[in-house]
């Protein structure tokens, strides 16, 4: 099984559905026994959902991929 620290490295993959079948189904099976990992993971997808819907705002990748990166590595630590 993988580690927490493997699944937040890909968290950001797994949100997008850009992984091998093999690796989402270990992520998978991770989140079925980490509780901790399960609520990140929750969180996040709710989080996406909500900014993604409500349409408020556009900001460009140069401006965004900063912001992504901080966030992800905050989740890490």
């Amino acid at each position: 099984m993988i580690s927490c620290q493997d699944f937040m490295a890909e968290l950001g993959n797994y949100l997008d559905g850009d992984l091998a079948a093999e690796v989402r189904r270990r992520l998978e099976q991770h989140l079925a026994h980490c509780k901790i990992c399960t609520v990140i993971y929750d969180s996040a997808r709710k989080t996406v959902r909500i900014v993604t819907d409500s349409e408020s705002f556009d900001l460009p990748d140069e401006a965004l991929q900063p912001i992504v990166e901080k966030i992800m590595g905050r989740i890490r630590a």
